[in-house]
């Protein structure tokens, strides 16, 4: 048993027995009880009946606590925020803006406390330094990019009739699907077609199409691909610890106002280290989530492994079977269509039992300040994924902007790509 539940199983035991010898101890545990749950009973009046319901929920806290930190949030909600559940209850997130410190609870506890930005030269395939150690550098040269690690964990996404729950935990338990260690792009992609980089202090590589980013990201070496479904794991990760959807709202708009006429240099958001959150606040200056600098907004970022026929999306979680315009195979079909309509705001994700990572909006009957406050683009015939937005996005843009409207030969100034790298 763990210090936290003996130490419970302590409290609960003289709880009790305060509760047997006196009328004014019961009082003073209802008290304790209270303002560890945030308890009113019904009347308003406390009772012996109020501290043992109480105490029931308390119990309750505590036994729900094993399965991890979590969030839940009802099915049919407009809110775009979310309830803390199980060991994440009474803890606190917040977004930094510039270096005002901030609280958050998050930063010390696994896996977000071991997300790490490091210097990896993939010739040698060695990490050369951590961020935090002497030698790490935003700048590197030669064949010396700058990653961010994402450790092993494990994950459970699931709804039942009323809530949708998302549940993050270091051990293995019953029910949850374990994330294996990946390393992320810091900066979306630079360079050229004959070398591609994760560099600060330069402008993103564009005009170049999903399947000459797969190449590109390829050539470092067989551990490298580009964005694919790990950013659903990104967005677990995030929602688990902000507790709501809008991430323009949570981390800073990005860099998305609308007079903007192209992307901007890497490298923003290097004063924050590994915080979340952005330099100033304003639209005019890039966001960062834990060592993953624009994850939304500057430009649009490919995800690899989705295949869209139709409105109907193909998934696919072998990077070494990478194939745009293939719906067979390692491509299967998820148990739900995306949303036919074009242009609108999103309302609902999807949920496939089957594929329960993979979240895409299938319903658009929201605003900029409900439900997931972001966008979407979708049509029909054949078309690949991109998401986050560009520069010009203003508050469509977001964690959960999709661009499911463009075709296999798309490409552009607002196009751009992320490294990723596996095992």
């Amino acid at each position: 048993m763990n210090k936290l539940l003996k130490n419970n199983v302590k409290l609960f035991a003289g709880i009790i027995i305060g509760i047997l010898c006196s009328s004014i101890t019961a009082y003073a545990a209802y008290n304790y009880l209270a303002s560890e749950i945030s308890y009113t009973p019904a009347d308003k009046n406390w009772n012996v009946n109020s501290v043992e319901e109480a105490l029931n929920q308390l119990h309750d806290k505590y036994k729900n606590a094993g399965n991890g930190y979590g969030v839940r949030r009802k099915i049919d909600s407009i809110s775009s925020e979310w309830e803390r559940v199980g060991a994440s209850i009474g803890l606190e997130a917040h977004a930094q803006v510039g270096n005002h410190s901030v609280k958050n609870d998050f930063d010390s506890i696994y896996p977000w406390s071991d997300i790490i930005s490091y210097n990896y030269d993939t010739d040698t395939k060695q990490i050369t330094a951590y961020y935090g150690e002497e030698n790490f550098t935003f700048t590197p040269t030669g064949n010396v990019e700058v990653l961010t690690r994402v450790p092993e964990f494990y994950y459970r996404r699931y709804q039942d009739d009323t809530y949708e729950y998302i549940y993050i935990s270091k051990n293995p338990q019953e029910g949850y699907t374990k994330s294996e260690e990946f390393s992320i792009g810091r900066y979306t992609m630079s360079g050229n077609s004959t070398r591609v980089h994760s560099r600060s202090g330069v402008t993103p590589l564009n005009y170049a199409t999903i399947t000459n980013f797969r190449n590109y990201a390829r050539n470092l070496g067989e551990e490298f691909g580009q964005l694919d479904y790990h950013y659903f794991i990104l967005q677990l990760l995030y929602l688990v610890e902000y507790a709501n959807y809008n991430s323009q709202n949570i981390l800073g708009s990005g860099y998305t106002a609308g007079n903007h006429t192209a992307p901007i240099k890497s490298g923003g958001c290097d004063a924050l280290g590994m915080k979340s959150g952005s330099v100033d606040g304003t639209d005019n200056s890039s966001v960062i989530y834990r060592g993953i600098e624009d994850i939304f907004g500057n430009v649009w970022q490919f995800v690899d492994g989705i295949n869209i026929k139709d409105y109907q999306a193909y998934i696919c979680y072998d990077k070494n079977q990478y194939e745009s315009n293939k719906f067979d195979g390692c491509y299967q079909p998820l148990g739900y269509a995306n949303t036919n309509k074009d242009g609108q705001w999103v309302s609902k994700l999807g949920y496939d039992e089957t594929n329960p990572l993979i979240a895409l909006p299938t319903e658009t009957n929201g605003s900029s300040t409900n439900y997931m406050g972001d966008f979407c683009w979708s049509t029909s015939s054949n078309r690949i994924a991109l998401v986050g937005g560009v520069w010009y996005s203003a508050s469509a843009a977001g964690l959960w902007f999709w661009g499911m409207d463009e075709p296999l030969s798309f490409n552009g100034s607002n196009a751009g790509a992320r490294l990723l790298k596996t095992n």
